[in-house]
This record gives C-alpha cells, sequence and structure tokens, in this order.
C-alpha cells in the first residue's frame, strides 16, 4: 500500500486502528520534516520524546531491562492519546530505540502496539528504515499487511 493511502485509512472516522507502519525508503531518513509536510502530517521525534520523558537524572533508558518494550508500548500510548499540530504523526528514529529492545521484546512491541491503541486520537505512522528486517520482520509484515504501507511519496 502506498502511504497516502495508510494515512486517508488512518484519517478514517471511526477507524478502529490508528497506527500504522511505513517501511520508508532509505533516501527519505533524515528529511522526514519535509515528508510530513508533504504528507500534511506532524513529524515527531521518537528518540528526543523518550529522552524527554525519563526521570531526571536517569542514567539508563530502560530499553535493555526486562519488559523494556513497555516504555516504547507506554510512549505511543501517550502520543496517541495527546493532540498535537496535526490529527497525524510520522515517528521517526524509532528504529534507533528499537535497536535497544531485545528481539522478543520488539516484537512484543509491535503487537502491542498495531493492535493494543484502539481509536487514538492521533493518528501514528511508525516509520522504519525499508531494509531493515531485522526491527520489522517478514513474519509482522504477513500479519500486519493491513497496516503497512511501503514505497515513495506519490
Amino acid at each position: 500500500m502506498k502511504i497516502e493511502t495508510l494515512r486517508d485509512q488512518l484519517r478514517q472516522p471511526g477507524a478502529r486502528f490508528g497506527v500504522g507502519v511505513w517501511l520508508m525508503p532509505i533516501k527519505y531518513l533524515g528529511q522526514e520534516e519535509t515528508i510530513a509536510v508533504r504528507l500534511d502530517v506532524q513529524a515527531l521525534d521518537a528518540r528526543q520524546v523518550y529522552l524527554e520523558s525519563l526521570p531526571a537524572g536517569a542514567r539508563f533508558s530502560g530499553l535493555t531491562a526486562p519488559e523494556g518494550h513497555q516504555n516504547l508500548t507506554r510512549l505511543m500510548w501517550n502520543l496517541s492519546q495527546r493532540i498535537h499540530r496535526r490529527d497525524c504523526l510520522l515517528i521517526h528514529t524509532l528504529d534507533l530505540l528499537l535497536l535497544a529492545l531485545e528481539v522478543n521484546e520488539r516484537e512484543r512491541f509491535w503487537h502491542e502496539t498495531l493492535r493494543g491503541l484502539p481509536y487514538p486520537r492521533t493518528k501514528l505512522i511508525l516509520g522504519v528504515p525499508e531494509k531493515a528486517p531485522e526491527l520489522f520482520s517478514y513474519e509482522l509484515r504477513r500479519c500486519y499487511a493491513s497496516l503497512i504501507a511501503e514505497g515513495f511519496l506519490e
């Protein structure tokens, strides 16, 4: 599916699912702000927001702890329940946070995020590099095919 189709699908009134994944072309990495403007969504740096959410003086991210995926899932839930400048966010740099999780924790994050955030106030497009099967496996691609966009902007 094209990214524009996913965005429109997420924005449908009454849509149960409000989170999708865009397997972003490598050439778009670092250009998320510009891409967000073209998509009429708001870009949000997941890494920056996560670091700001840590307690003052925290020395560790909490992502490598058992159940570390819950910290990222909670972040996605919080973002989906807040009101932002736009009704849809393009979440980028998520790959940097996902790399800190163990493989099984990544899988849990994806399942809980893609299944467990129904009817959010703000829709989320989670951008991950297209050539990173260690972050979003082929099994996940099959399981959540209706929530995944691939390819370039129209």
